[in-house]
C-alpha cells in the first residue's frame, strides 16, 4: 500500500489550500475523480490507497463511493447505499459498458478505469484535464451554520444537474468478515449523503444548504458536481469546502 501511495504521489506533487469562499477557478477547474469501491472487495484497498494519494492536488477532487453489491459475501460495507450502485451503474450505461466492477474509477463522468490500474489512471486523468468542454465556475460561502452555493449566470446547452455530496475526509474501518476480513482499512473522501437541488438553466442562482445536514449525516466537507445528462451525466463543474470551516478559516482539501 505504502508503495501504491508513493508512485500516485509521483504523479501529482503540488498541494495548496483553499480560501473559506471556494471558487472552481482559483486553482484551475477541478477534475473530479470518483471511486466506486466496497470494503468487501480484496482487489479495492490499492485503489482506495491511490485515491488517498490524488486527493492532495490542488486540481483534483477525489470522492469514494461505497457500492452495496458485494455485501452478499458476509460483511454489510459500513458506508454503502443502493444509490451509490445505482449512480456507478447509470455511469457504466452510458459508457457502454454491460454491467460494473470495483474498483472503478470514472474521470470527470467522461472517462473510466480500472481504479488500481497506475498507468490506465494517469492516462484516464490526462485525458479528463487536455479535454475540451464547457466550464461552469460555482462558489460556496459559509457563515457556519449555512452554505450558499453561489452559480454565475452561464450559457448552457442544455439543463444542468445539481449534486450535492456530504463526505468524510478521513475513515478507517475494521473489517470483520468477507475477502478482506481481519484488516484495518482506510477511506478518504467517503460519501455519507447524496443529494440533487433542482436543474439549473443558466441563471444566476443562489442555493441554502444547511451545515447541520451534512453533519447528521457523519460529514465533514461538502462537494457541489454540475452534471449534464442528470445524475450520472458529464461534469462540468465542481467545488468543495470543509463544514468546519469560520468566515476566516481556510477550507480543507
Amino acid at each position: 500500500m505504502k508503495k501504491i501511495l508513493i508512485i500516485a504521489a509521483s504523479l501529482f506533487l503540488s498541494s495548496t489550500t483553499a480560501t473559506q469562499t471556494v471558487n472552481a477557478q482559483d486553482s484551475d477547474r477541478l477534475t473530479v475523480v470518483e471511486l466506486f469501491t466496497s470494503q468487501g472487495c480484496s482487489s479495492c484497498p490499492p485503489a482506495d490507497a491511490a485515491l488517498r494519494a490524488l486527493r492532495d492536488h490542488p486540481d483534483m477532487l477525489t470522492l469514494s463511493w461505497a457500492v452495496d453489491y458485494w455485501d452478499r459475501l458476509g460483511w454489510e460495507d459500513t458506508f454503502a447505499h443502493p444509490h451509490y450502485s445505482m449512480r456507478q451503474a447509470a455511469y457504466n450505461k452510458r459508457f457502454g459498458r454491460g454491467g460494473v466492477y470495483t474498483p472503478q474509477m470514472v474521470f470527470d463522468g467522461r472517462f473510466q478505469s480500472v481504479g488500481s490500474n497506475q498507468s490506465d489512471v494517469r492516462e484516464a486523468v490526462e485525458a479528463a484535464r487536455s479535454e475540451s468542454r464547457l466550464t461552469v465556475s460555482p462558489t460556496l460561502v459559509s457563515d457556519g451554520t449555512s452554505i450558499t452555493l453561489r452559480l454565475p449566470q452561464t450559457d448552457v446547452p442544455e439543463d444542468i444537474a445539481i449534486v450535492t455530496v456530504w463526505y468524510l475526509g478521513d475513515a478507517t474501518v475494521e473489517i470483520g468478515d468477507g475477502e478482506n476480513s481481519g484488516r484495518s482499512l482506510h477511506y478518504t473522501n467517503v460519501v455519507r449523503l447524496s443529494d440533487m437541488l433542482p436543474d439549473w438553466d443558466g441563471s444566476a442562482m443562489d442555493y441554502t444548504l444547511e451545515v447541520k445536514t451534512g453533519r447528521d449525516a457523519g460529514a465533514d466537507h461538502l462537494a457541489v458536481l454540475l452534471q449534464q445528462g442528470y445524475y450520472h451525466g458529464t461534469i462540468v463543474g465542481a467545488t468543495r469546502i470543509a463544514l468546519n470551516a469560520a468566515p476566516t478559516a481556510s477550507s480543507d482539501r
